[in-house]
């Protein structure tokens, strides 16, 4: 890595001020009316307050993805009934932890007639080591799989905007932990990163910082894969939106003084989860400008990226991540990669 310090020095800086922004709906109704959204991880939190958000603005149609139905009809006869908008909302399964989940789910997107946005809200935060799929849960469910439905969606979104002459937005939402896993970026394999992640005894006692990590990955092919697939040519925007630091569930699951400490930030200076879900919203109306970039507090914020990951040396990272990645995919589904870039 060619640059000196590792630590993201600028958004450390704005951390605490982007934390007290009273960040504004970036949407109006008529840039909803009759517009189809889909918000995965919509039964709880951030995507469920979006989803709220879209269904308010008059989307014609709401798709949630959930892994658990019951969760998943409850949010939306809530929000419906609150709204007092019915049938907007339509519930479907999707388990990050399966690709044939994700396969099965892409395979209904592509059944619709339009998609303006797909907010790729779902995640979560896996403290214990566990193998999903062949790999670390974290990179299974926040990694992989995400980048499993982009890339399978992504044909169907670029005939939509040739169809009707728009510009669907894949909003992958990310976290400022990606922007400080410097450090662990420094013990990365030259060959076959992805495989040497999966290798329990040297990262195992990186844990704390694997949600951190497998968002860095997401950023750094989101980067790779909007410079292969330009809005010129793809007419599809993709950005990486950070929702900050917020009062939802994501920590539950971790040990009991990490949660406790991560309590007290948030009563001191994390978002609701409405406030947060305004930067999904603000994803969704970015321009092309936001193509590729980082978002957070409803701004563009690349200057928030430390050096390690923008100069060479982070290019030739982001390179190699985004290759190793499009390989894994192309074994799970073959095709689903050189049907995005040749388009």
């Amino acid at each position: 890595m060619g640059a000196n310090s590792t630590k993201p020095s600028k958004a450390a800086a704005d951390l605490v001020l982007n934390q007290q922004k009273n960040l504004p709906i970036a949407l109006k109704s008529e840039d909803c009316k009759g517009k189809t959204y889909i918000v995965t991880g919509a039964n709880a939190g951030l995507g469920y307050e979006a989803a709220k958000h879209l269904v308010r603005l008059e989307a014609a149609k709401v798709i949630i993805g959930v892994r658990n139905a019951e969760a998943g009809k409850a949010a939306k006869s809530t929000i419906e009934t609150e709204l007092n908008r019915k049938d907007v909302i339509e519930v479907w399964d999707f388990d990050l932890d399966s690709y044939d989940s994700v396969k099965a789910f892409a395979k209904k997107v592509e059944g619709l007639e339009r998609v303006d946005a797909l907010v790729l809200n779902a995640g979560a935060l896996i403290r214990a080591w566990d193998v999903k799929e062949g790999n670390e849960s974290n990179v299974t469910v926040n990694f992989m799989s995400n980048f499993l439905l982009a890339v399978s969606v992504l044909p169907h979104l670029q005939a939509i905007a040739k169809k009707y002459d728009t510009k669907p937005h894949v909003v992958v939402v990310g976290s400022v932990g990606g922007l400080f896993v410097g450090e662990q970026a420094k013990r990365f394999s030259k060959t076959g990163l992805l495989d040497d992640l999966n290798d329990e005894e040297k990262w195992k006692r990186d844990m704390p910082e694997r949600y951190g990590m497998s968002k860095f990955l997401e950023h750094m092919a989101t980067r790779e894969l909007a410079a292969l697939v330009p809005v010129s040519e793809s007419g599809v925007v993709m950005n990486v939106v950070d929702p900050g630091l917020c009062k939802t569930a994501l920590t539950r699951n971790i040990p009991f003084f990490e949660r406790l400490k991560s309590s007290i930030a948030k009563v001191v200076m994390g978002r609701t989860p409405e406030m947060g879900s305004r930067t999904l919203i603000h994803g969704i109306a970015a321009t092309e400008e936001s193509h590729g970039k980082y978002l957070t507090a409803c701004e563009i914020r690349e200057d928030h990226l430390p050096e390690w990951m923008t100069d060479e040396s982070g290019k030739k990272l982001q390179k190699q991540i985004w290759t190793e990645l499009a390989e894994r995919l192309e074994k799970i589904q073959p095709g689903v990669v050189t049907a995005v870039i040749q388009n």
